[in-house]
């Protein structure tokens, strides 16, 4: 089975039968993503990482992330795309009245495929992920973030991704 489907799939599972504390939350960020392949290359394509989330306690969220990056200008590749998902939780420690520094653990998966010549190539992995960052309250309904996420740390031909995020998250 697809290890994002599989993640998505556990989260929808969750979602239904945790207690909602204080209202859900969507957000968007703009992502730069930091790829290694298996010869120790980087890959650095941009793009945007939407998330979904609800507090279950005063000090913790479950959070489900869906991202999308992509990079048709490295000499190497056509193209090369990266999908991902992951299902978290997401515990904060309060920085003053309107600040909040943040730690997340949960599950992913990523897909990787490039382009080399007209041939498409791909590659799934799935398994522990984690984060860390810095939420600030700009409005009652609207936080500015930015966060540190590593989304896999398996073997094999993109051994290594990582992405630094920056946005807004809009509570409702």
């Amino acid at each position: 089975m697809n290890p994002t489907k599989t993640t998505a799939a556990l989260l929808m599972l969750a979602l239904p039968v945790l207690p909602v504390y204080a209202g859900g939350y969507i957000g968007i960020d703009r992502s730069s993503l930091t790829v290694e392949d298996e010869s120790g290359d980087e890959i650095e394509p941009d793009g945007l990482r939407f998330r979904i989330g609800m507090r279950i306690s005063e000090f913790f969220d479950l959070e489900a992330q869906f991202g999308r990056v992509d990079d048709s200008s490295t000499t190497a590749f056509d193209d090369f795309e990266t999908t991902y998902m992951g299902a978290y939780l997401k515990g904060y420690l309060p920085m003053g009245r309107q600040s909040a520094l943040f730690a997340l653990a949960g599950v992913s998966g990523v897909e990787y495929t490039q382009d080399i010549a007209g041939q498409e190539f791909s590659d799934d992995q799935s398994g522990f992920s984690y984060g860390i960052g810095l939420e600030t309250q700009l409005t009652q309904s609207l936080d500015l973030s930015a966060d540190y996420m590593r989304y896999n740390t398996d073997e094999g031909l993109y051994p290594e991704a990582s992405a630094i995020n920056f946005g807004i998250k809009w509570y409702f």
